[in-house]
């Protein structure tokens, strides 16, 4: 039964350390890319390169608690936004703003739980055919939060994005559901031009 039990626990020792290896390995080919897009004056890749880094230790160790200090989650949106605005930077009919806070937000927070929101708006808010914008405010005060996204919507999108926003939106009811209860309030509206999220939050104090 002892041997048994030392098999095991290799296994899992064994299994703990190929789980650690494969991001190792990642993060290892990214900064060799990071290097190469260096080399080749390719500044552009070489931040996009970086903040995807940061966004993918994010998602493999801070995603993993249960609660993170609300400006962890703060960066990883930052980062998120960042690369998005590489991305769609050579397109002038493209406008993203942001009213994000600079200053120290000392709440806890659960992680992924602002982020599905503007990620919703740039699936669905930017088109590369017509005039497109998105506006994302966040503030933070002693025990609440507020978050305010707003994207275009254009006149190929014929269907209601409150019912089409998919599984990302739907988990993030729940979770607040779970574990605001009583303690948020989630509005969301369209009209024929605009599709805005609303979430307010208050924490305990």
């Amino acid at each position: 039964m002892q041997l048994l039990e030392r098999i095991e626990k290799k296994n899992a020792e064994l299994v703990l350390l190929k789980a650690q290896l494969n991001p190792h390995f990642l993060f290892n080919i990214l900064n060799n890319l990071y290097s190469v897009a260096l080399q080749d004056n390719s500044l552009r890749v070489a931040e996009g390169i970086q903040k995807l880094g940061d966004i993918m230790r994010f998602m493999l160790h801070d995603n993993l608690s249960d609660y993170i200090p609300l400006e962890r989650e703060l960066d990883y949106l930052k980062n998120y936004i960042q690369i998005q605005t590489l991305r769609l930077s050579p397109y002038v009919g493209i406008s993203i703003t942001t009213d994000l806070p600079a200053s120290h937000c000392p709440q806890r927070i659960a992680p992924m739980l602002i982020i599905p929101f503007v990620e919703n708006a740039f699936k669905h808010g930017i088109s590369y055919q017509h005039v497109s914008w998105i506006h994302i405010l966040l503030h933070c005060q002693d025990n609440s939060l507020r978050l305010l996204v707003k994207n275009s919507i254009h006149s190929s999108q014929k269907k209601d994005l409150r019912q089409e926003s998919g599984v990302g939106l739907e988990n993030v009811r729940k979770r607040l559901q779970l574990l605001y209860h009583h303690k948020h309030r989630l509005q969301i509206d369209q009209n024929e031009n605009e599709f805005v999220v609303e979430l307010l939050v208050e924490f305990d104090a």
